[in-house]
């Protein structure tokens, strides 16, 4: 029972409360933006908000200090760099062959959706959901990449409405799921190198890729 309780029971609990704040996200931002008057800044700090649960679910398990559990360790930038690097290359390569660059975008929004939502999703989906089902319940890596692609996938939906964008974005979110907690498995948990690869790959999508739609 104590370790159901630990194990399982507290980090649905913390995804609980991360969900709740989520759910109101909007307005957390915009009533933390009439104080900072910097809507990048109060993105930054409701997203940290949405974390500190779970953050605080995944001590109670690990024991270990966030940095390191969580795999940011400033020291695996390098490697992070490195891959993303070339993960990225073909998409950089198809984006400037067949689009041309898009200048019509808010460098606030290209930021926050770019670099702070890979962060951010990496530590909900890869260190948090996949690191306790893979690492801590030892779920396995199948079963543990499925579920937290599913629930990564999930969370993007909202940006289709016609069935065939729904099975796009899902499948592609899904795939691209799974590269990132393979990633994150195979280089001894580090996480810069999805969060970087993640980041990378939503900066090229918007730069060069989502203009022609």
């Amino acid at each position: 029972m104590k370790n159901f309780t630990k194990l399982i029971l507290i980090p649905v609990i913390a995804y609980i409360v991360y969900s709740l704040i989520m759910f109101y996200f909007g307005k957390i931002m915009h009533f933390l933006n009439f104080y900072t008057h910097f809507p990048l800044l109060s993105y930054f700090l409701t997203y940290v908000l949405t974390v500190i649960p779970l953050m605080i679910s995944f001590y109670i398990i690990s024991r270990k200090n966030i940095v390191y559990g969580f795999g940011l360790n400033l020291k695996g930038i390098k490697n992070g760099i490195l891959l993303s690097s070339f993960f990225t290359l073909p998409m950089i390569l198809y984006g400037v062959y067949f689009n041309s660059l898009n200048t019509d975008i808010d460098l606030s929004n290209l930021l926050a959706k770019s670099f702070l939502a890979g962060l951010f999703e990496e530590i909900i989906y890869r260190a948090f959901i996949f690191g306790i089902l893979f690492r801590y319940i030892k779920l396995g890596f199948i079963p543990s990449v499925a579920i937290a692609s599913f629930v990564f996938a999930l969370g993007h939906l909202y940006q289709g409405k016609e069935m065939f964008d729904l099975l796009r974005i899902f499948l592609l979110t899904f795939l691209g799921s799974v590269l990132y907690a393979w990633l994150y498995a195979e280089w001894n948990f580090n996480l810069w190198i999805p969060i970087l690869l993640h980041s990378f790959m939503n900066l090229i999508w918007m730069l060069l890729i989502l203009i022609t739609q």
